[in-house]
């Protein structure tokens, strides 16, 4: 159980920094991109266990298949954070 911790940290980590890099941009949206990348790893390894997707297998954790997780959850993580309405500064009243 702590190998597979380790395993789904490690892996969103990484798929964490490529997306920053691919994308070129730092922002308040990192936390939620961080959360969204251990969330997409759990849920892409228990897809991938269930489809029996064993391009790259370590153990019992499919890493190909929870990167692919991740990088659709981060993904996702971003066009909401987009189509969220923009925050109106304070002296914008009517």
């Amino acid at each position: 159980m702590i190998a597979w911790l380790i395993l789904v940290v490690l892996a969103a980590g990484f798929n964490l920094f490529a997306f920053i890099a691919i994308r070129g941009r730092w922002g308040g949206v990192v936390p939620f991109l961080a959360l969204a990348a251990v969330l997409g790893t759990i849920a892409g390894n228990a897809v991938g266990d269930r489809l029996s997707i064993q391009l790259l297998r370590i153990g019992g954790f499919d890493l190909v298949a929870a990167s692919l997780g991740a990088q659709l959850a981060m993904l996702a993580a971003l066009l909401l954070a987009a189509l969220a309405p923009a925050s109106a500064s304070p002296g914008d009243g009517p």
